[in-house]
């Protein structure tokens, strides 16, 4: 049984047109289920808990990315899958998964290719994509044995299914681009270096190299007065100090065939 999850934008009289031929298509792919939209007042959480306890087996996020984070954490602890049909072209998820935008992503949902994968845990709360700091002025400690330190680093992120960006070389700024796996057990942290220096003997910039760890527990507190910040899957807002954790494999999610994980 599936459980359409509709996001509160989807209101908006401009997706009449991409609703109706998302119906349309799971009407034909015998795919239907039960169809909940969100407003300010329903809580995606509840709704799920709620729908999963009565019996449905798939919940399938229709909307964006923020809906589909906050789903996933409810499904951890109920069991059952996740699918995503993406409305707007700038979904990052749609493209880390493999998933096609509109009408489209309804015959992946139809496939079942399923994936199980890990979650981040922040403060006993679930996240699926990374955790951001909003300082580098803390204190780290890894796996309860060594600490490591940002020194200047101009982004600390935890990442559990999120895009990775680093510097691969110290004279000359090569950027490498990757998806952090979702399925290793392990969370990448990563320090991106802040700016560059110049050399009286080279022409170009030379740039500090950014640093990456694999982790699976990591404790995070202040290193001075001040409140620190971390967004949990790029909108939820903590304060240290905060200990984040990997859950190994405890989600399915339905991915297509041009996934990047």
């Amino acid at each position: 049984m599936y459980l359409y999850l509709y996001d509160s934008f989807l209101v908006n009289p401009k997706y009449r047109k991409i609703i109706d031929r998302i119906e349309n298509r799971i009407m034909a792919l015998s795919i239907d289920g039960k169809v909940t939209r969100l407003t300010i007042i329903k809580n995606a959480r509840e709704i799920v808990v709620e729908q999963l306890k009565r019996g449905i087996e798939t919940v399938v996020v229709v909307g964006g990315d923020e809906l589909l984070f906050e789903a996933a954490s409810a499904l951890v602890e109920n069991r059952g899958v996740l699918g995503f049909i993406p409305i707007e072209s700038n979904s990052q998820m749609a493209q880390i998964l493999g998933l096609p935008i509109g009408e489209a992503a309804c015959d992946v949902v139809s496939a079942r290719r399923i994936q199980q994968m890990d979650l981040g845990k922040i403060n006993n709360q679930y996240f699926l994509s990374s955790v951001v700091l909003g300082s580098n002025n803390v204190k780290i400690k890894c796996e309860s044995s060594y600490a490591v330190d940002p020194l200047k680093s101009k982004l600390i992120k935890v990442s559990n299914l999120d895009w990775i960006n680093f510097s691969l070389t110290t004279h000359k700024k090569i950027i490498k681009k990757e998806i952090s796996n979702p399925a290793d057990g392990l969370l990448e942290l990563i320090f991106e270096q802040s700016g560059g220096f110049s050399l009286p003997f080279f022409k170009k910039k030379a740039y500090k190299k950014d640093s990456l760890f694999y982790v699976k527990n990591i404790e995070i507190t202040k290193a001075g007065e001040e409140e620190i910040t971390l967004t949990v899957d790029q909108t939820k807002i903590m304060k240290t100090p905060a200990t984040i954790e990997v859950a190994p494999r405890v989600i399915k999610i339905i991915v297509g065939r041009e996934r990047m994980i």
